[in-house]
């Protein structure tokens, strides 16, 4: 409380957080290069591989470092997902190489492994305020499943996520980006980068 008349001595600072876009740089097709060290948590959003619409199949999610070795960091399915758990946390540095793949599993086998360093369809990464594919049948017709709506401004479709968050979009069991079930919802990432 202050009293009538006086100034206060308080001063403070609010310190925004700086865009993903100041602390890492994506490099063709879509690796993530730290610009800066930095902390690296890594959540599965959902996973809607299916073979029907109530059986849904498992997904694998793997990533690397600087040309690594592939590290499993997620197996299940849609249904044993919790998308408030961090799959991976992990500090990154300064030029480090960051790739991530995933994979669904159907017939008896895995299907090809998508991955950020691949150019391919199957594979979007976004960031706040970027506009979803407008050639992913799923954005066109609102079939959207429910655990990205919360990423997506309703008015404007719009990504609307965290300033250092990105959303990785991967569709695994379609390679026709005309096909109807070519919705790029098949595994969805969020990789959030908070300082050390």
């Amino acid at each position: 409380m202050i009293q009538v008349a006086t100034k206060s001595q308080l001063t403070w600072n609010i310190s925004y957080p700086s865009p993903v876009t100041s602390v890492v740089k994506v490099l063709p097709p879509n690796i993530i290069c730290p610009t800066t060290d930095l902390r690296m948590k890594v959540k599965v959003l959902g996973a809607s591989f299916q073979a029907t619409i109530t059986q849904f199949l498992p997904v694998q999610v793997k990533w690397s470092k600087n040309s690594s070795t592939w590290t499993d960091i997620f197996y299940g399915l849609q249904t044993t997902i919790l998308p408030s758990t961090v799959v991976l946390d992990t500090l990154v540095k300064k030029d480090d190489k960051i790739n991530f793949g995933g994979r669904g599993y159907r017939d008896n086998a895995w299907l090809p492994l998508y991955t950020t360093a691949m150019n391919t369809p199957n594979l979007v990464m976004l960031a706040n305020g970027d506009r979803v594919p407008t050639t992913t049948p799923a954005f066109q017709q609102g079939s959207i499943e429910s655990f990205l709506k919360p990423y997506l401004n309703a008015k404007t479709g719009l990504v609307s996520i965290g300033d250092r968050d990105l959303i990785i979009l991967m569709e695994l069991g379609q390679t026709n980006p005309t096909n109807s079930g070519f919705d790029l919802q098949d595994l969805v990432l969020k990789v959030t980068f908070e300082d050390p």
